[in-house]
């Protein structure tokens, strides 16, 4: 029996880490776990709060993330990732995973020209199309200046082979098709791309 894969996709706010990672699942059926989707429903289970509310979903949140990603290795089966990591709090819990499970990974860390990261950003923080729970009631310079401050945090949470960088600073340049036969291939194998 081959190994599992955990795929990460991780990097900062506005980097197209959620867009990379629904065109895996559509070209390859793996199971995506993506953050803000556990979130918003913990938004509309729960309801919505202010920022501090947030926060303490947003712990809740990365708690569960990190519990379907060890029920799926677990269990064997490969799993893709998708979150805006901080690699100080994320790179002890994958060292932890690697002690008590058998499996490969494989990170896609999407990076930005960080003024495009925080134009980005504060767009989407704008957007109507953003779930609600997210609205921060923050201005657009109180925004820029958080993104800003945490951008460097995002960094990868892997080294070696088995990391690959995306520079997503202008979307159109994107190989999306060799990204996915790259992760395709490292699941038939598992390990890297």
């Amino acid at each position: 029996m081959k190994k599992p894969t955990l795929i990460l996709i991780s990097g900062a706010p506005g980097t197209g880490k959620t867009y990379l990672a629904w065109r895996l699942a559509e070209a390859l059926s793996v199971v995506v776990l993506e953050k803000d989707a556990i979130k918003e429903t913990l938004f509309d289970a729960v309801g919505e709060g202010d920022s501090e509310w947030s926060k303490k979903l947003g712990g809740a949140t990365f708690a569960l993330l990190r519990m379907l990603v060890e029920s799926h290795l677990k269990a064997g089966q490969s799993v893709v990732a998708e979150a805006a990591f901080w690699s100080e709090y994320e790179r002890p819990w994958l060292d932890r995973m690697k002690e008590s499970y058998d499996f490969d990974t494989l990170e896609l860390h999407c990076h930005a020209d960080p003024e495009i990261v925080i134009e980005r950003f504060v767009r989407r923080a704008d957007s109507d199309d953003r779930h609600s729970g997210h609205q921060s009631g923050m201005s657009r310079e109180a925004l820029e200046g958080m993104i800003r401050g945490q951008i460097e945090r995002y960094g990868a949470l892997t080294a070696g082979e088995g990391l690959v960088r995306i520079d997503t600073t202008d979307f159109s340049t994107v190989d999306y098709a060799t990204i996915i036969e790259g992760v395709r291939g490292a699941l038939d194998s598992g390990g890297s791309a």
